[in-house]
């Protein structure tokens, strides 16, 4: 296309001149186009970018997507694992502490809070939403974390004090000593062979000579001779739970009954017998604490009889009143 030109007309010479651009306009015209230009391809090149994606931004957004699907499912997870826990926690502190007679946990320390306003700004560089998330997971991991070991030694307490508990409930003498009837109860009685009355601090079992006697609970022979008003005698330690065992006017004490043996409940001591100051054979059956003050046996059956035996056992330690010792 042939170029166009421009003309104006002078004044002066009465005549139309040509128009030449100078090139300083050129240069400012080509610089204003060329400035519109890059404008418009910068504008069409953002746009494009927030239209289109490549291959890897797409896929980092679903990698993203799925651990943040993935944090939230394991948020509320912690959240069931950590009321489970609390319930255990609960029950400890409702029941087996107050079995065992076990000092309660504080509130203070059963909050087991983390600390510090910020305890993660190692988050902070993410943005808000995987941030958030990051950290309240890791403020519930570490709550988690800090009632399980609060809870592990609360059990490890607990076990230890049911292990001495344990202990303790084998050694209370908690069982007939013998086969017999209550011919004597413990207080004050009329004693056969002194004439007089006085305290008689144990009970007596009807035994004939020879009946199998028994120890009451776990221990160690403390005695195991002849000698005084008891006559042939043993005596228990049951140092765990406080208390002293006496088994009076035996016969014969058992092979292997010595001074320093430890026993079990129900272990054979030796046989029922008329020794020392006794006026018919029987059993004479003492419950004694370490200092040694004497104790009414008769509370310490409970547990090994029916409510409707234990009944008839009080009646017949309160209705008799002779001894036989």
């Amino acid at each position: 296309m042939p170029k166009t030109n421009t003309y104006i007309f002078d004044n002066e010479s009465c005549s139309f001149v040509e128009v030449v651009d100078s090139r300083r306009k050129i240069f400012v015209r080509v610089s204003a186009i060329l400035l519109i230009g890059l404008v418009v391809a910068a504008t069409l090149t953002w746009g494009l970018d927030q239209v289109v994606q490549s291959p890897q931004e797409v896929a980092l957004l679903d990698e993203n997507e799925a651990l943040q699907r993935q944090l939230e499912s394991v948020n509320k997870r912690i959240d069931n694992v950590t009321g489970d826990l609390m319930a255990i926690r609960d029950t400890d502190q409702d029941l087996y502490r107050v079995l065992f007679n076990a000092k309660t946990i504080s509130d203070d320390v059963a909050q087991v809070g983390v600390g510090g306003s910020d305890p993660y700004p190692e988050f902070s560089r993410f943005g808000s939403t995987t941030s958030d998330i990051l950290t309240e997971n890791a403020t519930k991991i570490d709550r988690l974390e800090r009632l399980l070991l609060l809870q592990n030694d609360s059990y490890r307490e607990l076990k230890d004090l049911a292990a001495s508990h344990s202990i303790q409930l084998s050694q209370m003498p908690a069982i007939q000593p013998v086969n017999g009837r209550i011919t004597s109860g413990f207080g004050i009685r009329f004693h056969p062979v002194l004439k007089v009355s006085r305290m008689h601090p144990g009970l007596d079992f009807h035994a004939p000579v020879g009946s199998p006697v028994f120890a009451t609970g776990d221990g160690v022979i403390k005695d195991a001779k002849s000698g005084g008003g008891l006559g042939r005698f043993v005596k228990v330690e049951h140092k765990i739970a406080g208390y002293v065992t006496v088994f009076a006017h035996l016969s014969k004490i058992a092979p292997g009954i010595r001074r320093g043996n430890k026993i079990k409940r129900g272990d054979l001591l030796g046989y029922s017998g008329n020794t020392g100051l006794s006026e018919a054979p029987h059993l004479h059956y003492e419950v004694r604490d370490l200092d040694g003050k004497s104790l009414n046996p008769i509370y310490f059956l409970a547990p090994s009889v029916t409510p409707s035996e234990y009944e008839r056992l009080l009646k017949e330690a309160e209705s008799t009143t002779f001894l036989f010792d």
